[in-house]
């Protein structure tokens, strides 16, 4: 069973056969170079638990055709936010929010499913090195505790190895793993995905959308022999050194772990809860305000 909030329903899906007046987002261009073409952002509700967001009054249409939707005003704000915060061009890499958002909506469940399975023999996190002696501590200190998590508290058998020889894993562990991976929601697969495509590990993923890692130590799990090498032989400075590498993956984990707590049920910004104040409309309003 999922540890940790109560997560707001997968996605509603609902396909557009007719583009006009709307914005498709495949028109623009993976490399940042698209002109923007709009003046602001701002959010619209759709129905219940379902918002989406609009580029100078016009919703935004996922690559295959869907329009986007989130299930609340928060979660529409944030991706609101990262389109008014483009300068000159848009750059869909620096939108790590409406990333998630439109993986849930756009990508076959099946097929997320299929490619999370298939870190599991080859997680990163069950492959150590004897030496150097740094490494072998820095492995351990980042990648223990999220092997840790599944032994102690789900009981699996997770097995660890020296090398680059595959060393499956035992059928009761995978279908386990397996189970984690299909109770979760759309937009819970989606981060789980992106955080495992990151660190090269279905486990990490699985312990993040469990509500087990922070976005610092997620970071440090899927980027540890990484941060070893760069803290051996230096980080490169400047436009052609290490700036992306290190905080492309630092950024989408964040956006990760946020959406998922923009998702839970319980989650108010500013530490608001609206049962605490007595006033939803208010807490509404507060939370929500671009």
């Amino acid at each position: 069973e999922m540890a940790g909030a109560r997560c707001m329903s997968s996605v509603k899906r609902i396909k557009k056969f007719s583009l006009k007046g709307m914005v498709n987002v495949s028109g623009i261009k993976p490399n940042g170079s698209t002109k923007r073409f709009y003046k602001e952002a701002s959010i619209a509700k759709v129905d219940e638990d379902a918002w989406t967001v609009m580029l100078d009054g016009r919703p935004l249409v996922t690559e295959d055709h869907y329009q986007l939707i989130v299930p609340n005003a928060t979660v529409a704000s944030a991706i609101a936010f990262e389109w008014d915060m483009q300068g000159e061009y848009v750059k869909p890499f620096a939108m790590p929010m409406m990333s998630v958002a439109a993986t849930a909506i756009d990508v076959e469940r099946k097929d997320v499913v299929a490619k999370l399975m298939s870190f599991m023999d080859t997680d990163s996190l069950c492959f150590r090195v004897d030496s150097p002696p740094a490494l072998v501590r820095m492995q351990k200190k980042h990648w223990d505790p999220v092997l840790d998590y599944f032994r102690d508290e789900h009981g699996l058998e997770v097995l660890t190895q020296v090398g680059i020889v595959q060393r499956p894993q035992p059928v009761e562990t995978k279908l386990k793993l397996t189970k984690f991976i299909e109770d979760c929601n759309d937009f819970e697969l989606a981060v789980m995905k992106t955080v495992a495509e990151v660190g090269c590990s279905t486990m990490l993923g699985i312990a993040v959308v469990h509500r087990k890692l922070s976005v610092k130590k997620a970071y440090n799990a899927a980027m540890a022999d990484r941060l070893y090498q760069i803290r051996k032989w230096g980080e490169v400075k400047g436009p052609f050194g290490h700036g992306i590498e290190l905080e492309y993956p630092r950024l989408h984990i964040a956006a990760g772990v946020t959406f998922l707590e923009m998702i839970d049920e319980d989650y108010a910004p500013f530490g608001l809860h609206a049962d605490e104040v007595g006033d939803t409309e208010r807490v509404e309003k507060q939370n929500y305000k671009l």
